[in-house]
């Protein structure tokens, strides 16, 4: 196996050329008296972010309902979660392939995932809670998935320092003896007897771990527990590898200081999900961004095709910002004297091109762009976008206008079937920050 930390790459951003249109009413939420407040000054600030993890789902309400329902709830209802972790705890769910490379086996509170790597090995991510479970759960289901001697368990990926994430933890290091490597955030290594194999949490930069020839990506984001990671894992459906995010979205911490590193981590989970260009979410709390319901429709359809769990990479990115406003609703509730500033996921469109026209046309918007503009922020006006031909260097620049529609002409025609691709790097106030987007068309031949 290798390590290599803070390697990470970088690929495009992609914007939605639709969104769904939903009235501002059916998902609007109001934040009510709670616990987790802080003084009354602050909940104006509260609510602006719970306002932003809305908007920043364009519309989608099946992400409102899978990201944002289980993140803000730390806000709009601390005891939703705990009210039905008894049921799901109780509630087993069997080895499950959601993958062709993939199977989660534990509960519908926590549980545990068995990743088959490029060479035929196994890695787990997390261990189940104890002992005892690692015995009736992970090696029946690791034998039945053909562990051998020539099919070895390769490693094991914890999300955290937990109980109900290395629980098992002690079990497998006996079961697999000294050289077997348990990989954990250095930040939760304190009192723990099973001499884990530690990624520097004190690293900023996602960094690869390359273990039986797959290469996993890990960042760390401390704030839930200080060595907490995320986990971009690389999956494959019918045999078409998707990039896949592990973490993300966990429970909020109540200490100011550790809730402001949850937001950086959750600020740093949209940077990892635009950078190596993610397509979904999975957790081993799964709950928490609907991987129960995507098991249970690969169930009920006796299909993974299509399947749930790929979202694809613009919705990903709408998610990660869900979370990122809860998570900033957290903090303004904990701390009120914390200024923390709304993201606004933009995004362009174009009207439809013709060819052999020189006029380069697109309209930059926030949350829910032109389908609503009353729920999401408007225009971005002032702002420069960038429109490249491909297979030509004759492209042009241009700033929007107060719509948001920004308008130059390229130095040649546009040729039938020629890429058109418009890029917004993003700007930033003291108040909020327009996150960078970028589209593409293809001119038609009529």
């Amino acid at each position: 196996m290798s390590y290599r930390p803070g390697a990470a790459r970088r690929v495009g951003l992609t914007a939605s050329m639709a969104v769904l249109a939903l009235t501002t009413a059916a998902l609007a939420v109001k934040v009510t008296s709670s616990p987790a407040l802080g003084a009354q000054g602050g909940e104006a600030e509260v609510q602006e972010h719970l306002d932003e993890a809305v908007k920043n789902s364009g519309g989608d309400l099946d992400l409102v309902n899978r990201y944002r329902t289980y993140s803000c709830d730390a806000v709009e209802d601390p005891e939703m979660y705990g009210r039905t972790s008894a049921e799901r705890h109780a509630t087993r769910v069997p080895l499950t392939q959601v993958f062709d490379d993939l199977w989660y086996i534990g509960d519908q509170y926590v549980g545990q995932y068995i990743l088959k790597t490029a060479n035929g090995g196994f890695v787990l991510i997390d261990t189940l809670n104890n002992s005892a479970e690692v015995t009736q759960y992970t090696m029946p289901a690791l034998e039945s998935l053909g562990l051998s001697t020539k099919r070895p368990l390769e490693g094991v990926l914890v999300s955290h320092g937990h109980g109900d994430h290395d629980g098992g933890a002690n079990q497998l290091r006996a079961n697999f003896g000294p050289d077997l490597d348990i990989y954990l955030g250095s930040g939760d290594s304190s009192r723990k007897t099973y001499n884990p194999t530690l990624i520097d949490s004190a690293i900023a930069e996602p960094q690869e771990l390359t273990i039986d020839g797959t290469t996993v990506v890990v960042q760390s984001i401390p704030g839930h527990t200080p060595g907490a990671l995320n986990f971009v894992v690389p999956v494959h459906q019918n045999g078409k590898r998707h990039m896949l995010l592990m973490g993300g979205r966990q429970g909020h911490p109540g200490a100011v200081a550790s809730a402001k590193g949850y937001l950086a981590g959750a600020e740093r989970t949209y940077q990892l999900v635009a950078e190596y260009g993610v397509e979904g979410t999975f957790l081993t709390h799964p709950t928490s961004d609907g991987s129960t319901v995507n098991m249970q429709a690969i169930e009920r359809a006796g299909t993974r095709d299509p399947n749930p769990f790929v979202i694809g990479h613009e919705r990903t990115l709408r998610a990660a910002a869900i979370w990122r406003g809860c998570a900033a609703a957290w903090l303004a509730a904990v701390d009120p004297t914390t200024d923390v500033p709304v993201w606004r996921v933009t995004s362009l469109t174009f009207p439809e091109l013709t060819s052999q026209t020189t006029t380069l046309t697109a309209q930059l918007e926030t949350g829910w762009g032109g389908v609503d503009r009353g729920a999401g922020w408007g225009p971005v006006a002032g702002q420069t976008v960038t429109f490249r031909v491909e297979g030509s260097r004759h492209g042009c620049t241009a700033v929007t206008n107060s719509d948001g529609v920004a308008t130059c002409e390229a130095t040649r025609k546009i040729l039938p079937q020629q890429k058109v691709t418009a890029t917004f790097e993003g700007n930033s106030t003291a108040e909020y920050v327009n996150l960078p987007t970028s589209t593409s068309t293809v001119v038609p031949t009529r």
